[in-house]
């Protein structure tokens, strides 16, 4: 394809092979994680954020503008995670700099960079460089900068990846996290999976894979019985231990198993973390997808949910519910975490947290069950906020105010201290955040790869214990990971409670022995054990 002008459809033909680019790599962007937690989603939020837009895309669309409006309007909604939500607002700048313009040129193209770059800058309150904002910035800044050169938009393109490329490689001189976890900026990374597939499209290098459509979100439903149909499929997820006995473990393809689930299936996530397969799909016979996994090995975990019966009881519950002066909408993860929230009176739970970010769409459906006047949010993580602030900003029909809750101990902070028996809502939130600086979290996991960080020699399938930004324990045992995680946080002889939500993995004598220990070492300490049923992390501490 060379061409000095883009129509619609051959913008729209970049926009799905980039998308598609960036999905057959997912998997490789999310290993670039700091720290070596099995945590890392950036590929998978970053995809199923341009998944909205390819969604909304209609098909042969002759207007370049009205094509990038529709991209954009999905990417807003279907955002993220915080790549998710920094790549919408990108492509917002893209959109609105294409705005009413049937065909685009090269200078078109290089001043929406600028615009896109901008919005995205915009979009975070304090922007940090060597991350996908820098790779953003400093590849329009480039690539106009050689405008003199361009004959046609495919060396234009590949001058924008180039100058990517340079820029990523570049993120670990400006953030010295990356310099030491030895890994480049993955939401820059994803960006450069994007514009390697436009490339391609313009080179005539189509990727050959159906495109991913999502799940109507337009479709109504009042109840579910005999007469229903199955429209929305069911949510299969499973972790699946490859057998030697059923397959040649050394040459398993993880591509292999998406090409075959995308012959029934799509909202596809696919990892391999060695010998261990973990997958999402949404499909219309979860049967199939099952007997497929059993061909490579045993199944350890397995989830599957009628998204039907979901959508069903959520429209049952929005036409019930009364309406209020105030309710709590909150992310959390885990069985018992959830029915601890909604024991604590938070109106409505959003399932969601690592390796599973909810989207903007996700927050709004929740705005949309509650009949408030406000509506208070808690994230309850730090890659989450942005995209519930993102919802707030679209969602009209209530006051909706987010309390940057960074974590889950966070979030139970604010929901202990919350009465909605005040008059104002800013009395509401000021109870809510009052006690918010003094609260420590903490968390335990597996490490996921061997890496050396904050002077600990770490192995795979080591315990450790972390706060938001450091690694201050390593243990081949996770109490022992735990304790030594809270002996050596600086401000624990001035806490008096820890608040402990144990994921699926501990044991009740591994509870038992924690506990033990703590009050061993701290004996005026008052220490809670909560049965958290969370799947990544072992423990999550609340310290007070």
């Amino acid at each position: 394809m060379s061409t000095t002008f883009l129509d619609g459809i051959q913008l729209q033909n970049l926009l799905i092979n980039g998308y598609r680019n960036l999905k057959r790599n997912m998997s490789v962007v999310d290993e670039l994680n700091v720290f070596p937690v099995p945590d890392g989603d950036t590929g998978k939020n970053m995809t199923m954020t341009l998944e909205g837009g390819i969604s909304k895309a209609k098909e042969n669309q002759i207007s370049a503008g009205l094509v990038m409006q529709d991209f954009s309007r999905g990417t807003l909604l279907a955002a993220r995670g915080n790549s998710g939500v920094i790549l919408s607002q990108f492509i917002r700048g893209l959109a609105e700099s294409m705005q009413n313009k049937n065909n685009i040129s090269i200078d078109d193209f290089l001043y929406a960079l600028e615009s896109g770059s901008n919005r995205a800058y915009m979009a975070v309150s304090k922007p940090v460089e060597g991350t996908m904002l820098t790779v953003m910035r400093e590849a329009a800044e480039q690539a106009m900068k050689k405008r003199s050169k361009y004959t046609d938009f495919e060396s234009c393109m590949d001058a924008v990846v180039v100058a990517m490329k340079i820029s990523l490689n570049h993120t670990p001189e400006l953030l010295p996290v990356l310099k030491e976890a030895g890994v480049i900026d993955s939401g820059g990374a994803g960006l450069v999976c994007i514009f390697e597939g436009m490339l391609m499209a313009l080179r005539n290098e189509i990727i050959d894979e159906a495109v991913v459509e999502l799940p109507n979100a337009q479709i109504q439903f009042t109840s579910y019985d005999p007469e229903n149909l199955l429209v929305y499929g069911y949510c299969t997820e499973f972790i699946l231990q490859l057998q030697a006995s059923k397959i040649n473990v050394d040459a398993f393809n993880i591509n292999d198993v998406i090409q075959f689930l995308e012959t029934i299936g799509d909202s596809i996530v696919a990892v391999q973390d060695g010998t261990l397969v973990k997958v999402h799909v949404h499909s219309r016979c979860p049967e199939e997808v099952i007997r497929f996994a059993r061909t490579m090995g045993e199944l350890i975990t397995i989830k599957i949910e009628n998204m039907t019966v979901q959508h069903t009881e959520l429209k049952t519950q929005a036409s019930t519910m009364e309406h209020v002066k105030y309710a709590v909408v909150a992310t959390a993860t885990g069985r018992g975490i959830i029915k601890y929230f909604k024991n604590a009176g938070v109106t409505v739970v959003v399932d969601g947290g690592q390796t599973n970010n909810p989207s903007a769409q996700d927050f709004i459906n929740a705005f949309q069950q509650i009949h408030a006047d406000h509506i208070i949010v808690l994230p309850n993580d730090s890659n989450i906020i942005m995209t519930a602030q993102q919802a707030a900003e679209v969602y009209k029909n209530a006051d909706i105010h987010v309390i940057p809750t960074k974590s889950i101990a966070e979030g139970y902070s604010a929901i202990s201290m919350m009465d909605l028996s005040l008059d104002s809502v800013e009395d509401v939130i000021e109870e809510m955040t009052h006690y918010l600086p003094y609260v420590t979290t903490g968390y335990v996991t597996a490490a996921t790869r061997d890496t050396v960080m904050s002077g600990l020699e770490i192995h795979k399938d080591d315990y450790i214990g972390l706060t938001s930004d450091t690694i201050l324990s390593d243990s081949s045992d996770k109490v022992d990971a735990a304790l030594t995680l809270i002996e050596k946080l600086p401000d624990i002889d001035d806490k008096q409670v820890i608040t402990a939500f144990c994921g699926c993995d501990v044991t009740l004598g591994e509870k038992s022995a924690f506990r033990r220990m703590v009050l061993e070492r701290y004996p005026l300490m008052e220490v809670g054990l909560l049965d958290g049923g969370q799947d990544v992390y072992s423990f999550i501490f609340a310290i007070e």
